[in-house]
């Protein structure tokens, strides 16, 4: 149910402690992955670029100074809780997919429908004997505060399946 959110380059730059330019350069090396015309899936890029990072270690360990190595190590390490940030944070938003959203509007409305026509049914007796709009009215707002609280019992029971 969770839906894959898309990010501009700018995004995913500043995650990654990258350039814009930096992040299009990764991209046409295969490393970034992009998700559509101009973005990008943050945690796609993320993976992409610490498998990058760890292979430059792996490079940079056969004969390279330790100054570069130690900023490799650095970048990733920076990197990897970057990443591990975010994946928490995916974790703890509660995203609903645009489609259960939609169930959920169209279920209150059948509810709210349904005994919103009903109502007619069954105060039509009491109705019928009166013409004070005041107590017409003392009638009808607890019956329209019956239905909205059916319609929030139902809507809440249905949010919780979804969730």
């Amino acid at each position: 149910m969770k839906s894959q959110q898309s990010y501009p380059c700018s995004a995913i730059a500043k995650l990654l402690g990258l350039t814009q330019r930096r992040v299009r350069q990764l991209v046409q090396e295969g490393v970034i992955p992009r998700a559509g015309r101009g973005k990008y899936d943050p945690a796609a890029c993320a993976r992409g670029y610490v498998r990058f990072l760890h292979s430059r270690i792996e490079q940079q360990g056969s004969g390279s100074s330790d100054a570069g190595l130690k900023k490799s190590r650095t970048d990733l390490l920076q990197t990897q809780r970057k990443n591990a940030e975010l994946e928490y944070r995916r974790k703890m938003e509660r995203l609903i997919d645009i489609g259960d959203v939609q169930i959920l509007v169209d279920e209150g409305l059948a509810i709210f429908k349904g005994q919103r026509r009903s109502m007619g049914s069954r105060l039509a007796g009491k109705l019928a004997g009166m013409s004070n709009p005041t107590e017409i009215m003392k009638l009808l707002n607890p019956e329209n505060d019956k239905i909205l609280q059916a319609m929030s019992d139902q809507l809440r029971a249905l949010g919780e399946q979804a969730a």
